[in-house]
């Protein structure tokens, strides 16, 4: 009973390092909160008007040109995660990959907010926003069908089990800030309280009724009330180019609680665990150039730092560079393309290349833009769940894994 107990668990820990995204334990944090954004290369720094720039760099709230912006935007991600294991010939060279499980799922969430310019003389502009966004994501759904094709008796295909690791929630970010521009400087703030809390399932469920299926099922909530602090500023050096930078630090650790429930046929063990958990910080700088008219590509240039060796000993800090460009199509319909580069914190051997695009559109006081990326993460990574859970050797050799994503946002923005 107790090794069944330690093998499920172990099954947890696994789980818990296989994200196809940075980090399962923390959370993934979007790269971009606006489609606009995120069909530029998730370039932000000079370019984000409205409340979305809480999340980005609260000084571009001051680049609003009317009172009142309201925005609501809908994001859809798809991740497509592809599993296969090596097989040898008789001199032990790998022959092929045996794909041996395909995940493909959806995720989807709802953000907006509001911004309002203030009527102030004594400077050119003042604008404060709030906004719901969501900061940090736990989404992740891994179903393995466990299947014994070669027996004794020849190859028999029998279905031995499934194995199910799923993950669900968010952290929510509820913003509020300001900023204000006096000639060619513009700077602000944003306070972002985070608040949600995110369940773990993960189990072994055989297709024998002689076994005892294992289950392990984690709900976590918040203990304290973390917080994250948002600086920036931009600065016009000339007509055609503009400086930006911004430093997001998270207030402290998270602290969290977990309530455990493990069972093992009719048996149920229950628990509680604390944890605290510290976020990266991110500092980034950028630059803009515009054309001397509007049917003139915008471009676009960043790099931002994410402290990941904050968070754990042995992971790196992540370096991400960011690139777009926007194209006048029509009067009030700008094309965007981007790219974004980063390597892994966990394997240095690992880096994302997604590829990014999108357009707008304006009708008299609304905005509608639309924004998607593509990219491809291919690398190697133990097997989630032993074999030996099945009484069967486990795996020497580690995973090949294969991954698409793809991750799409709509907006509408009305300038009032």
């Amino acid at each position: 009973m107790i090794r069944a107990l330690l093998s499920i668990l172990l099954c947890s820990v696994y789980a818990f390092a296989q994200s196809p995204l940075p980090n399962d334990v923390l959370g993934t944090r979007p790269g971009a909160f606006s489609p606009r954004s995120l069909a530029l290369g998730h370039t932000y720094l000079t370019n984000q008007t409205g409340p979305a720039a809480l999340m980005g760099n609260p000084a571009t709230l001051a680049d609003q040109s009317t009172e009142w912006i309201l925005g609501l935007s809908a994001d859809l991600s798809r991740v497509k995660e592809t599993r296969s294991y090596p097989f040898y010939d008789a001199f032990n060279g790998v022959l092929g990959y045996n794909n041996y499980a395909l995940n493909d799922h959806v995720y989807s969430k709802l953000d907006g907010g509001a911004a309002w310019k203030l009527p102030m003389k004594s400077v050119e502009s003042f604008v404060v926003s709030l906004g719901s966004y969501s900061a940090y994501q736990f989404d992740y759904t891994y179903h393995e069908e466990v299947r014994n094709r070669f027996t004794s008796g020849g190859i028999q295909d029998r279905v031995l089990g499934n194995n199910i690791y799923e993950n669900e929630g968010d952290l929510r970010a509820w913003s509020l800030g300001a900023a204000s521009s006096q000639g060619r400087t513009a700077i602000g703030f944003s306070v972002s309280m985070l608040t949600g809390e995110w369940s773990h399932r993960s189990g072994v469920y055989y297709a024998s009724p002689d076994s005892a299926n294992m289950e392990t099922r984690a709900d976590y909530s918040l203990e304290s009330s973390p917080a994250e602090v948002n600086f920036g500023g931009a600065y016009d050096l000339n007509e055609r180019v503009r400086f930006a930078a911004r430093a997001l630090f998270p207030t402290g650790k998270l602290k969290y609680e977990a309530d455990v429930e493990s069972m093992i046929g009719d048996s149920l063990f229950e628990s509680t665990a604390k944890s605290t958990v510290k976020y990266p910080s991110h500092i980034a700088l950028g630059v803009q150039y515009r054309p001397q008219n509007d049917y003139r590509p915008f471009l676009y240039l960043e790099g931002e730092i994410h402290t990941y060796s904050d968070v754990q000993e042995d992971y790196d800090n992540v370096f991400e560079i960011r690139a777009g460009a926007e194209q006048q199509i029509i009067p009030g319909a700008p094309a965007r393309i981007g790219l974004v580069y980063a390597n892994s914190p966990s394997d240095k051997d690992r880096a994302s290349t997604l590829f990014t695009a999108g357009i707008g559109f304006q009708l008299q006081k609304m905005h509608a833009d639309f924004g998607m990326e593509l990219g491809e993460m291919n690398y190697t990574s133990p097997d989630v769940f032993p074999q030996s859970l099945y009484g069967e050797a486990d795996r020497i050799d580690s995973d090949r894994v294969e991954t698409a994503l793809f991750r799409g946002m709509i907006s509408l923005s009305w300038e009032l």
